[in-house]
């Protein structure tokens, strides 16, 4: 009775592999490559200072992430909601500061066209990745009376 019980949730996790961060960083590498034109000189040039710079965000993001799902009790005072929004709104501008910083770096190692291509193949991959994910979810949706 037991393994008839196990038996969907088994066949779920085939259906849906995990996420393995290693083929992510290498799909979005190889997206961005060919979208930007990227050779392979400019490749081995770029995606070290585009990791870091991402890298950077990533722990941006956890700080926001942790002051978003901080426990503000409902009795909290306006001022620690103010003060978390500004504590928000300062990680989103030291992000773009970074943003800016390391844009500035790949346009002295590659040119600023090809840096342009990376912003918009890292934008296109991501929307991909978007349709990919929710499809499933959407067919699940039309099936249902």
């Amino acid at each position: 009775m037991t393994l008839l019980l196990a038996l969907p949730v088994l066949a779920q996790n085939d259906r849906h592999p995990r996420f393995s961060p290693q083929e992510y960083r290498a799909n979005l590498e190889t997206f961005i490559a060919q979208r930007a034109f990227l050779n392979q000189t400019e490749r081995e040039k770029v995606f070290p200072i585009y990791h870091e710079m991402k890298e950077k965000q990533r722990e941006l993001q956890k700080q926001e992430h942790q002051l978003k799902y901080k426990t503000l009790k409902f009795e909290s005072p306006e001022k620690d909601y103010q003060e978390t929004i500004i504590k928000i709104t300062n990680l989103h501008i030291e992000a773009a500061k970074i943003e800016n910083a390391y844009y500035k770096k790949m346009c002295k190692v590659i040119s600023p066209k090809k840096v342009y291509g990376i912003i918009l193949a890292e934008d296109a991959f991501h929307r991909e990745m978007l349709q990919r994910f929710s499809k499933p979810q959407q067919d699940k949706n039309k099936r249902k009376p």
